[in-house]
């Protein structure tokens, strides 16, 4: 113990830990019913959805059942079936496809079966969850070569402290064959509005939205876009006067809108859309892929949803509605902060409009987009990151929509590329991919390909990957009629563009609205190797370098060695300190995080050791017994920091601060 009190003197700092009061939990509103609920603590189904891995889905399912779901997709019925996720087995879960433009894309193309697909595991049995989830979506990523479009917004928004559904990569295995490489995205269902709002949550009501939910007040409106998906709010009432409401606001001013909305959360949406380039949704000429929940005192928060076609993946056409009804000429990439729609109108949509009026709502939502300007910073480091994880994957599955060349050409920068408009697509409703179509020369179907030239991976029961047998595999691989990019599956014809030429030309125009230093961007080179487009790393300026694993800083920190990467909160240092987001830590190190709103205390167990802190005391708790600290903990930007000398000490760790390379370094040893 006095070695590592001299470590500390001798880096003269004393580190600090900061943690989330829940790991996959956001900012608590004053407006919102989650501040006024104990969430004891992180569900155990997360440990399923950990971005930087991949999961194994492998569903049972009768042949009958099975044909009758590919005879008849929109249908949506549900299926009983057992499941087995990372090692989980339950039976009579209900399975079906699921999805609404691109469940009919799917549908029309002769050569595909490859759906997005729910699995509710307390469908036929209200008492069976996923431990504790009680539903989960696997995404087919239609139109997503690069695999990551949601995934990264998802992430982006939980940087700023928003909450939102958790993620995960999945490989499905449909009766023990391997039958696509997915995207699982924790269902807004009970599980999640328990983790979000507490146990009262049952209580408030649940809004799905239609095309066309712009929130316009509407006298005696049935709101036909908008229904009820959980609980029950009669005639609407509570919707009716949300609506009204935001309509109603007085120009430039709150009015009483506080009272009917969690206005952060609304914030954090429209600036997650803007700058991410997401117009399949309120910011755009669709007008959904959102949903409303209401607490019982009908306080209405936005909760986001489905972003596939998130980095410009989707595209109104160009131009931005005015009230005139004229289109002014801008895109994606060059959307104006100032007025975050694009294909409509700013009066049509009054959750952008009355809020952006408000000065002091308008400062906000601009905190927000430099926020998520910053994690742009970063975003090449992070394709690059996951693109390494999921390549292997991408590569060995055999009813992808697209070839590896597409997904390769999604990950780099590409000069010769539209500037504003980053390969941006236009998905028309219902599309079925031309006829006729053959693949592109010299093209070889993947079927059953290997990772690197290697082996496939194996299937649960060690055998290697080839479609399930008798399935009408999704996309056979054959290059038949509906494969117009030559892609398997026929999904090449709605094949998005790169998404790193978007990120890295947007980032850019953010950079400069904002005022701050803007990007130098990168020169597209040949591969020697592939002879195809590859991004050498763009030179940041001094403020912007980021060494691996960390967010935004140039400090890193590392357990046993291992790089530990903070996609939520940057390591930082503050007043001699250096705080780091110990949620990335202590999920490192294997150990369990609870956070009590209600006391405002964290806790940590590892092992046999248990601590507790709880903000603004100097006491804590170890293992029973109090103990004083040198620091209390506290409570800044929605992360409760605590001194890392006490948590390690109480947890067995050890610690050492590298001053020349701003390097934490954290040991079990």
């Amino acid at each position: 113990m006095n070695s590592l009190l001299k470590r500390f003197a001798v880096g003269a700092l004393s580190l600090v830990l900061v943690t989330a009061p829940l790991a996959w939990t956001g900012s608590p509103s004053e407006a919102t019913a989650a501040s006024e609920q104990s969430k004891s603590s992180t569900p155990a189904y997360a440990a399923l959805f950990q971005t930087d891995q991949v999961i194994t889905v492998n569903i049972t399912i009768s042949d009958e059942d099975w044909k009758s779901i590919l005879a008849s997709p929109l249908d949506k019925e549900y299926k009983s079936v057992s499941v087995e996720v990372d090692g989980n087995k339950l039976d009579n879960v209900g399975f079906s496809t699921k999805g609404n433009m691109t469940l009919k894309s799917v549908a029309g193309m002769e050569d595909s079966d490859r759906y997005s697909f729910r699995l509710k595991f307390d469908k036929y049995d209200k008492k069976q969850t996923l431990l504790g989830l009680d539903k989960m979506v696997l995404n087919n990523n239609y139109t997503d070569p690069s695999y990551l479009r949601e995934v990264l917004h998802y992430e982006a928004l939980r940087s700023i402290g928003m909450d939102v559904p958790m993620t995960t990569f999945v490989n499905l295995y449909i009766n023990g064959e391997l039958f696509g490489f997915y995207t699982g995205v924790e269902a807004i269902d009970d599980s999640y509005l328990e983790r979000n709002y507490g146990e009262d949550y049952k209580e408030g009501v649940l809004y799905a939205t239609d095309e066309k939910s712009y929130l316009q007040y509407e006298e005696n409106g049935a709101y036909s876009t908008l229904t009820e998906d959980l609980g029950t709010d009669k005639d609407k009432a509570k919707l009716k006067a949300f609506i009204q409401t935001l309509n109603q606001m007085p120009d430039g001013q709150k009015g009483s809108i506080e009272s009917v909305l969690d206005v952060d959360s609304a914030l954090k949406y429209i600036a997650g859309n803007v700058v991410f380039g997401n117009y399949d949704s309120y910011n755009g000429d669709k007008g959904h892929n959102y949903m409303l929940y209401s607490n019982a005192n009908g306080n209405f928060t936005v909760v986001p949803w489905d972003f596939n076609m998130s980095f410009n993946g989707y595209s109104t056409g160009g131009g931005r509605g005015t009230a005139t009804g004229t289109a002014t000429a801008t895109n994606a990439t060059t959307v104006s902060v100032d007025e975050p729609v694009l294909g409509i109108s700013l009066d049509s949509v009054p959750l952008i409009k009355n809020l952006l009026a408000v000065p002091e709502y308008k400062a906000k939502y601009l905190t927000y987009v430099n926020e998520l300007t910053d994690y742009l910073e970063t975003i090449q480091t992070r394709i690059t990151e996951l693109s390494s994880l999921i390549r292997p994957y991408v590569k060995a599955d055999p009813t992808k929509f697209y070839t590896m060349e597409q997904f390769e050409s999604n990950l780099v920068y590409s000069s010769a590329g539209e500037a504003g408009d980053a390969g941006g697509m236009t998905p028309p409703d219902g599309m079925t991919p031309p006829d006729g179509a053959a693949p592109p020369e010299g093209f070889t179907p993947p079927n059953g390909e290997a990772p690197n030239g290697g082996t496939p991976p194996a299937r649960p029961d060690g055998s290697t990957a080839t479609p399930p047998a008798g399935t009408s595999a999704p996309g056979a691989n054959t290059g038949t009629p509906g494969n117009s990019a030559g892609g398997p599956g026929g999904g090449g014809t709605m094949a998005s563009g790169s998404i790193l030429t978007f990120a890295l030309n947007r980032l850019a125009n953010l950079q400069g609205q904002l005022g701050r230093e803007v990007l130098s961007l990168p020169t597209a080179t040949a591969s020697p190797s592939t002879g195809t487009s590859t991004t050498p790393a763009p030179s940041p300026s001094p403020s912007t370098a980021t060494p691996s694993g960390s967010a935004g800083t140039g400090i890193t920190v590392s357990y046993n060695g291992a790089v530990i990467r903070f996609p939520d909160q940057a390591p930082i240092q503050q007043n001699n300190r250096v705080m780091v987001p110990v949620s990335s830590i202590l999920q490192a190190l294997g150990a369990n995080v609870s956070w009590n709103q209600a006391t405002q205390t964290v806790t940590a167990v590892l092992g046999g050791n248990t601590v507790s802190l709880t903000v603004n005391s100097k006491t804590a708790q170890v293992n029973g017994k109090s103990v004083t600290l040198d620091a209390p903990a506290i409570l800044k930007n929605n992360r409760t920091l605590v001194p890392v000398r006490f948590l390690s000490q109480s947890l067995g760790l050890t610690v050492s601060w590298n001053e020349k390379t701003q390097q934490v370094n954290l040991s079990s040893n």
